[in-house]
């Protein structure tokens, strides 16, 4: 099988990457899917007592590790998809693969204390009764830090997604493509803005669902080349 599409002018072959990009197109779409099984995935709870808080996070430990370990996933598959769009687009793209590099720090951060941490925490002093103070403090620690990494992360990923918009539709490339995702990071970077400080379950999970709505459409762009 020829890889080699066409000659540069100086005859050398040049190596056709159109087929590794809808590649990387097909899995962006997958981890737009896979975002939103694990949002639906996310264990719940109805604790209303502190020793019902470390019941609850020590038997969903399992699932919370599949959830917030597969958020960490998706988001590092997402940094390959994401360096070949900001590849396709060219040099406009370089603010908004940054500022998702940024915000994949953050949020993978939020995602191992939320998921992996907590939970076990709550298995170490549920069998330690004579220490739920201390336990609480910890608790009241790791919550703090999750209250800020996660919106940070976030609001770091919607000003990504709003950068490749304006750069999509400024290079030529795709403008609906590009609207879609100015008003996609526009309005999760705004809700994010006007609920700082609430963490509003229902803003958090509605830029999760942003963000994959987003690496649904980049992997289109990536699939039409």
């Amino acid at each position: 099988m020829d890889t080699y599409g066409r000659l540069s002018d100086n005859g050398i072959p040049m190596t056709d990457t159109a087929a590794p990009a809808r590649a990387t197109g097909v899995l962006s779409i997958v981890t737009g899917v896979a975002t939103f099984a694990l949002l639906v995935s996310h264990p719940g709870g109805d604790a209303h007592t502190f020793a019902d808080v470390l019941k609850d996070e020590a038997a969903n430990r399992t699932m919370d590790a599949i959830v917030h370990g597969g958020f960490v996933v998706v988001l590092a598959l997402q940094a390959i998809c994401y360096a070949t769009l900001s590849a396709r687009i060219g040099r406009g793209a370089i603010a908004g693969l940054v500022l998702f590099a940024f915000g994949a720090v953050f949020l993978s951060a939020s995602m191992v204390l939320d998921g992996l941490v907590t939970p076990a925490l709550a298995v170490k002093y549920l069998a330690a009764p004579n220490k739920i103070d201390f336990a609480k403090s910890l608790f009241a620690l790791v919550g703090t830090l999750i209250s800020l990494l996660m919106p940070i992360g976030l609001a770091f990923q919607s000003a990504a997604i709003a950068a490749w918009g304006a750069a999509l539709m400024t290079g030529g490339i795709s403008r609906v493509a590009g609207v879609i995702a100015v008003a996609l990071g526009g309005a999760a970077f705004v809700a994010l803005a006007i609920t700082v400080g609430a963490m509003n379950p229902v803003v958090l999970m509605g830029t999760l669902a942003a963000t994959a709505l987003w690496a649904a459409v980049a992997g289109i762009v990536l699939l039409r080349g």
